[in-house]
């Protein structure tokens, strides 16, 4: 699945829209204990983990290995590592693509 991005940097993480051909949906992208992403339930991601893979403005990839959690909300929340925050931040990410 693939999600374009029009996201900005907040005080210590990333926020905007990631949107589909169907429907749209907040993001916030933020450091974490626990390297995870919160999705709508909506969204048909069918396994526990997987992998995102985000290009950025200036066309680099960065991949984050990460478990699925699926609940009732309209918002993707992905908890990551500081260093891929910080790669994230100084390359804003344009595309995600979830496998």
């Amino acid at each position: 699945m693939i999600l374009n991005l029009k996201v900005d940097l907040g005080n210590g993480y990333i926020h905007g829209i990631a949107s589909n051909n169907q429907k749209s949906f907040k993001i916030n992208i933020q450091e974490g204990s626990e390297i995870h992403m919160v999705i709508p339930e909506e969204l048909q991601v069918n396994s526990k983990e997987g992998s995102i893979f985000f290009t950025t403005e200036a066309g680099y990839d960065i991949s984050l290995q990460l478990s699925f959690k699926k609940l009732e909300t309209d918002m993707i929340l992905i908890y990551t590592d500081i260093d891929t925050l910080m790669k994230l931040a100084k390359n804003l990410p344009i595309q995600m693509e979830i496998k």
